[in-house]
């Protein structure tokens, strides 16, 4: 009896011990499932936070040290097919979408072209000889295939001077994973701070240099944004903004643009696509300088729209354009070769051109403001 319950009980301890060794299996393969889980979530993360710094940072800094054929194939291999870009030069400044109407590249070959020489342009009007773009504090939230994430830039731009131009941005991605990669659908740069490294803060005032720094102190400062509103009014009747007499909405025809020495802001001023009576030409080529504001008509004599328009101007009439500045303008006066007009400054950061009573609006004319300081 003894030695059958030995065996009896050697059995038991065996299918116990076979119990057991599956347990320790299973639990074993669910901590290695979870385990390659883990893995794949971490690699996932990191690849999508690498897209800040391997397709923003390291493809905008070869645009920034002159290498514009390798900013855009490095911008051609990250991004998606849908992308778009989103620039705000200031918290609740005017936004700038790329793709789109507004966007200061309208001509490219392929979405990394037009992001890559949207930086190029920016970099080269300002004369920017380098650039260091740093990443900080990426925070990714993941869901399967999409991604969205968020932090911080700080973007150092190199002068001939020797001086730094230093800017602080939030930044913010999205991102989608296709044929097996992640890559960049959309990015938006909300710029917080700007500054000169050297002693000179942008935006005007005594920098303590006699040299020529026109583009720091000059009436205006040139790389920064600029916004541009027109309204009309006729004698005795209220002031309108351009859109509303389609009954839109006053800044539906916003124009938005960065202040250059070199290009024109504005080259298609009032022209708007898809309004409700079709697409409307461009009145005005509107070039902004440190120092002056110029105007040239180059709607057609015969152009559908404003060939009713064209003409002179009755007592009480004004036809407005509203320049408003991301930093204040160091505007005090002005002189104009035009006797009908007049630059009333409503702020430190608004600058009015108005045309009034006596001006003969005509295909091909052009009138220049200076402005002092």
């Amino acid at each position: 009896m003894v030695r059958n319950w030995r065996h009896a009980g050697v059995r038991s301890l065996g299918a116990v011990l076979a119990v057991f060794a599956l347990i320790v299996a299973g639990l074993f393969a669910t901590t290695g499932a979870e385990a390659d889980a883990a893995g794949k979530k971490s690699r996932n993360n990191q690849q999508v936070k690498d897209l800040a710094t391997g397709c923003f940072a390291a493809s905008i800094d070869q645009v920034g040290r002159g290498n514009l054929d390798t900013g855009v194939a490095m911008f051609d291999d990250c991004l998606s097919d849908d992308y778009v870009f989103e620039f705000q030069a200031f918290p609740g400044g005017p936004v700038l979408v790329c793709p789109g109407e507004g966007c200061p590249v309208q001509e490219y070959s392929s979405l990394g072209e037009m992001r890559a020489l949207f930086a190029h342009n920016f970099f080269v009007a300002a004369g920017y000889q380098a650039t260091q773009h740093q990443i900080l504090n990426i925070e990714v939230d993941r869901h399967k295939k999409t991604a969205t994430a968020s932090s911080y830039i700080q973007a150092n731009h190199f002068l001939p001077d020797n001086s730094v131009d230093i800017a602080w941005n939030d930044y913010f991605f999205d991102a989608v994973r296709e044929g097996g990669t992640w890559k960049m659908s959309k990015e938006t740069i909300v710029g917080t701070s700007f500054l000169n490294f050297q002693g000179r803060v942008v935006g005007g005032g005594d920098d303590g240099d006699d040299g020529d720094d026109g583009d720091k102190d000059g009436p205006l400062t040139v790389m920064t944004d600029v916004g541009m509103r027109n309204t009309l009014q006729d004698a005795g009747e209220p002031e309108v903004a351009y859109p509303a007499l389609f009954g839109l909405a006053d800044d539906a025809f916003d124009q938005f643009a960065w202040i250059s020495n070199e290009d024109s802001e504005f080259p298609n001023a009032l022209g708007v696509k898809d309004t409700p009576v079709g697409d409307i030409n461009g009145l005005y080529d509107i070039d902004l300088t440190e120092d002056s504001i110029n105007f040239e008509v180059i709607a057609a004599p015969d152009d559908p729209f404003w060939k009713d328009v064209f003409g002179l101007f009755p007592e009480g009439k004004f036809d407005r354009y509203y320049f408003t500045f991301e930093v204040p303008h160091n505007v005090t006066g002005f002189t104009s070769d035009n006797p009908n007009l007049n630059v009333r400054i409503d702020s430190e950061n608004v600058l009015v051109v108005e045309l009034s009573g006596g001006y003969d609006l005509q295909s091909g004319v052009s009138f220049s403001v200076n402005l002092e300081s």
